[in-house]
């Protein structure tokens, strides 16, 4: 399957997923064609969107789904190992597979096998420098998480010797794809001068008025809301 081919099924494929009178039949048609090719990437998506998105056509299928996951796992899709990962409780063997992923390849399983070596919340070490590889193997990818925690490891000197500036082009990289954790943070540097950044109210206030039109913002706004509404209306 080519690029072109796999964003399009993609696109249709999420387009269903968030509408909830969508069957799983709609979503089964567009990949199935290919998944009779043996296209891996097809097999994948087919797999993920069934056991991920909230489908649930019987135990039957289930099983074929997974059994499916499973075999397209074992031809080393990076993907598929990462997603198969989850389909284990938290443990050692989880771990392993997630691992596994990292190293053929798939992007969030770097960001997080990152972020597990960074916290110790997992089987595996508590290893700053070595979250900060993995942080680094998705950054350059661009991966947006990993780029706002690998800044954050530099400008507090966590695993990697304390850098500003590069902490600093981390950071910009994510905010400027509108990570809503980058740009508050930017803000928020700027505004106290924090971990060595030059305090500067202007740039602070540019980082705040583009915090204040992302995804994060609205989201936090939305909860805020909720919860006071909640306080005046504990039935509501």
């Amino acid at each position: 399957m080519d690029e072109r081919t796999a964003k399009r099924l993609i696109h249709e494929s999420e387009l269903l997923n968030e509408d909830d009178a969508s069957e799983w039949s709609s979503v089964e048609a567009l990949w199935k064609p290919y998944v009779a090719q043996d296209d891996a990437e097809a097999q994948f998506r087919l797999a993920y969107y069934y056991l991920f998105c909230s489908f649930d056509e019987g135990p039957q299928k289930r099983a074929e789904m997974e059994m499916l996951l499973r075999r397209t796992a074992e031809s080393g899709h990076p993907d598929a190992v990462y997603w198969l990962a989850h389909l284990y409780p938290e443990g050692a063997e989880s771990d392993s597979i997630l691992l596994r992923a990292g190293e053929l390849g798939s992007l969030e399983a770097q960001r997080d096998l990152g972020a597990l070596y960074a916290t110790g919340d997992w089987t595996g070490p508590h290893d700053p420098s070595r979250a900060a590889e993995w942080y680094r193997r998705a950054a350059e990818r661009g991966h947006i998480g990993a780029q706002y925690s690998l800044g954050f490891m530099y400008l507090r000197g966590e695993g990697v010797p304390s850098d500003p500036i590069e902490g600093l082009r981390w950071l910009h990289s994510a905010a400027d794809q509108g990570d809503g954790q980058s740009l508050r943070l930017l803000a928020d540097l700027c505004r106290n001068g924090y971990y060595g950044i030059p305090l500067d109210l202007e740039e602070a206030e540019r980082w705040d008025r583009k915090y204040h039109q992302s995804d994060l913002y609205r989201m936090s706004e939305e909860i805020r809301a909720a919860r006071e509404a909640k306080a005046v209306d504990p039935l509501a």
